[in-house]
């Protein structure tokens, strides 16, 4: 048999032609199949502008008194396991839970109140409810409250709802959930659902996996995430040794295994997001989505102090200078010299091998029109910027009044 460099023009020329036959065929396909995909998007978008039109239509004469809004009749119930310290503002938290209650109301839900008092009680409610087939659990609180619930209800078959009342609201941001409380409660009894991955992070220090929304990572990611946390709990000691870590970083080799390929970096942090925003609203993943099934995983190869404190600050601005992103489904991090970990804001002991993977549609979440979706709902309403001074990605979309005054006139 002849090898490929000892076959005549002629048949290199036959080769050609059929696979060029063979391509139109299969382009034939695609094009098919894409054209169907786009169909069943634009049925399922005029089914969420109708369930958003009815949904302003029966919580409206509930606002205006015209209906018994204490009556029980009607109402879905929901579990709402509520933080009284998230955010920043020195509100009454008594208030704050009774306006979300009375909201989740007026939009037909009927709020079965639990503290979260600690990550750990959190965590119960969440698995508590998920037992007890709650079918809609609402989280009134920050990006850490969400993240404790959300790893409870990773393959059940409860549905997560997001009031967002913390005090950066990342996750709410990228999934396009209003950070007004009774827009939020109305997205939630529209119940426009999508399936969002989730990350999972393995390392030496504990047998079982954490789970991550935002964004998993080693080094400064790990020690940043820490800071944060020293700082928002006012744990001034432990901030102290965490800015000394964090200035004492040096560059160091790290060997990354992204699926099939793997790169040696001189680096000292390496990021794998979920979502596009972290940390203080940071877009540091523009392009990711939390539901396409892949990680975001960032290097930054090279990078000394100043041109990493350049590029996060631009980050921070929605604007981040383009830095190299590999995707992923699979990441093992390894290094000489043990590292710290992060899973979003939590922080695992130094370790010298870290694994990441992601868990495609692992949880069911209540979203909106946002720029970690790639399937956003557009007749959400209006979530408004999802980064400091950075217009809405998906700014061409109708609102939900728009588009409901075009479904009345049909």
């Amino acid at each position: 048999m002849k090898t490929r460099e000892e076959q005549s023009p002629r048949s290199l020329f036959k080769t050609l032609r059929r696979k060029q036959r063979q391509h139109q065929v299969v382009l034939a396909k695609v094009e098919k199949t894409v054209a169907r995909l786009e169909r069943r998007k634009a049925k399922l978008q005029t089914i969420e502008a109708r369930i958003a039109a009815l949904e302003h239509r029966l919580s409206e004469p509930r606002k205006l008194g015209e209906s018994d809004a204490n009556g029980s009749e009607g109402l879905r119930h929901a579990r709402l396991i509520f933080n009284p310290d998230s955010g920043s503002d020195d509100k009454d938290h008594a208030d704050r839970l009774k306006q979300i209650v009375t909201a989740l109301r007026l939009h037909g839900i009927e709020a079965h109140i639990g503290l979260r008092t600690s990550g750990k009680m959190a965590r119960h409610l969440a698995r508590q409810a998920a037992r007890s087939d709650h079918s809609l659990v609402i989280v009134a609180g920050g990006d850490g409250t969400v993240e404790d619930v959300a790893s409870q209800l990773v393959g059940t078959r409860s549905v997560l709802g997001i009031v967002p009342i913390g005090t950066m609201n990342n996750l709410a941001r990228s999934v396009g959930v209003p950070l007004e409380i009774d827009a939020a409660c109305a997205l939630i009894a529209m119940g426009t659902t999508r399936h969002i991955d989730i990350g999972r992070v393995f390392s030496d220090d504990k047998p079982e996996a954490r789970y991550f929304l935002e964004c998993a990572g080693v080094g400064l990611n790990a020690i940043g995430a820490m800071i944060g946390q020293d700082y928002e709990k006012g744990r001034w000691w432990h901030l102290r040794n965490g800015l000394r870590k964090y200035f004492e970083a040096r560059p160091g080799t790290i060997r990354v295994e992204i699926d099939d390929i793997t790169i040696e970096a001189s680096t000292q942090m390496v990021s794998v997001s979920n979502s596009p925003l972290m940390g203080n609203n940071m877009l540091t993943a523009p392009g990711a989505k939390m539901d396409d099934g892949w990680l975001d995983v960032c290097l930054y190869d090279g990078m000394g102090d100043a041109s990493l404190a350049k590029h996060f600050m631009a980050a921070s601005l929605g604007t981040p200078e383009d830095t190299k992103l590999y995707r992923a489904r699979k990441v093992r991090i390894i290094s000489e010299q043990p590292l710290l970990s992060n899973t979003d804001m939590n922080v695992a002991p130094e370790q010298p091998v870290v694994e990441i993977e992601i868990v495609p549609k692992a949880l069911s979440m209540i979203v909106g029109n946002g720029i970690g979706l790639s399937l956003p709902v557009e007749s959400a309403p209006a979530a408004g910027t999802q980064a400091p001074d950075t217009p809405h990605t998906n700014g061409t979309a109708r609102s939900t009044e728009e588009k409901a005054a075009v479904l009345s006139e049909a």
